[in-house]
Parts: structure tokens; C-alpha cells; sequence
């Protein structure tokens, strides 16, 4: 959700909590990351329970990449009201310190919640469980998030399909991600590793070019 829409969806909150959230908020909505920490911390104090600002509060850290401090924060908002987007973000958190335990552990709580659209937790933990090889389990929970017909799950669903060898279905499932998302590069470069294993050397180069453009425009 972007933030100019979750100030919106806020600004009918009174009290001093909703105020310096407001006003944390804003400042992420300018840019401005390290000006939000104060108003933030500020409103992770007196909210109470502590809720959404102090899940504010640690997703700005991470954006910082106070990694450590962002945990804290979390921790705090899981203490006042656990849901699936805490439990995510935590987990995400969890895997830029090195704590793959604890990343899976929040990850699957993440899950078993009740969802928090846009965000699928479970593309996530396929994620999480394919970089540390569980193919078989990657795909199984990728397979399920895929039939909600999102591009990254589409993705990540074909990147574990591509590395098991199952080389037409991964190409199934690339070429909706790409479809639903055109302009990832990764999607377009994965697609062609599948052709090309394919042996459809022409979609292969087509797709290629096309993710190599895409990666141009994206750099700096």
C-alpha cells in the first residue's frame, strides 16, 4: 500500500499517537526516513495497545537498515495485536540478520493468519525455503499462492519449477508473470533461461533482450 494512501486511510484517527504517526508517516511520504523515526517512536509510546505505529516504526527502520531496532519494534506490535503483515514483516526482518529460525517461524505464523492483501506471506516463504534448497516444500506453498494469479508468486513459483528441471511448467509460469507484470526484469531473463533449456532458442533471444532492456532502464 502506497504511503500517500495510508495517510488517507488514517486521518480520520484523532489523539496524540494518531497525530505523531500522521506526522511519521509524512515524512516517509517525503523521503524523509530519518526525520520519521522521532514521530514514530514517539507514537509506538503512547499507542495503546502498540499496533500500527510501531509496525510504522520497524518497517522505517528497515527501510534504514536498522535491522536490529527494527526488531524491536516488531516485537512490539506483535505484543499488541499479531496479524499476518507484522508477521511477515518481522520474518523479512528476521532473514537481513541472519536469523533464519526465527524468519520461518514469523513467515508461517504470517501465513496461517488471516491474509492482508497485497502481500502474500506465502510467496515469501517460498522464497525463504527455495534459497535454502527445500525445493519440494518451496513448491508446494508456491503452487498455492500461484492460484491467486499474482506475479511474483507466478515468478518464484517458476523459479523453483526451473531449478527442479520441470522445464515446461516453469515456462508456464514465467510467461505469466510476465504477462502480469512486464516490466520485472527477472521474470523476462528466467523465461529465457527456460526456453533456452527448451531448446526454443528464438523465445529464448527474444526474451533475453527483452530482460536485459528492462535491466538497463532500471540502473542508475
Amino acid at each position: 500500500m502506497a504511503w500517500p494512501l495510508l495517510l488517507l486511510l488514517l486521518a480520520g484517527q484523532s489523539g496524540p499517537a494518531a497525530e505523531w504517526r500522521q506526522l511519521g508517516l509524512a515524512h516517509i511520504s517525503a523521503n524523509r526516513l530519518t526525520d520519521a523515526e522521532p514521530a514514530l517512536l514517539r507514537a509506538c509510546q503512547l499507542e495503546q495497545p502498540p499496533v500500527d505505529s510501531c509496525y510504522f516504526l520497524g518497517r522505517n527502520r528497515q527501510a534504514l537498515g536498522q535491522y536490529e531496532l527494527a526488531r524491536q519494534a516488531f516485537d512490539l506490535a506483535l505484543a499488541g495485536a499479531p496479524s499476518a503483515r507484522v508477521h511477515r514483516a518481522a520474518g523479512l526482518n528476521c532473514i537481513a540478520l541472519g536469523r533464519d529460525a526465527d524468519a520461518e517461524r514469523h513467515l508461517r505464523q504470517a501465513v496461517a493468519l488471516p491474509p492482508q492483501p497485497p502481500e502474500d506471506p506465502r510467496v515469501d516463504l517460498g522464497a525463504f525455503l527455495f534459497r535454502q534448497g527445500r525445493l519440494p516444500e518451496a513448491a508446494a506453498i508456491l503452487e498455492q499462492a500461484a492460484q491467486a494469479d499474482s506475479p511474483r508468486a507466478h515468478l518464484e513459483f517458476g523459479r523453483v519449477l526451473l531449478q527442479q528441471g520441470k522445464l515446461e511448467p516453469a515456462a508456464q509460469q514465467l510467461e505469466q508473470a510476465t504477462r502480469r507484470n512486464p516490466a520485472d526484469p527477472n521474470g523476462h531473463l528466467l523465461l529465457a533461461r527456460a526456453y533456452q533449456r527448451l531448446g526454443r532458442d528464438a523465445d529464448a533471444a527474444r526474451a533475453l533482450a527483452r530482460g536485459e532492456e528492462l535491466r538497463r532502464r532500471k540502473q542508475p
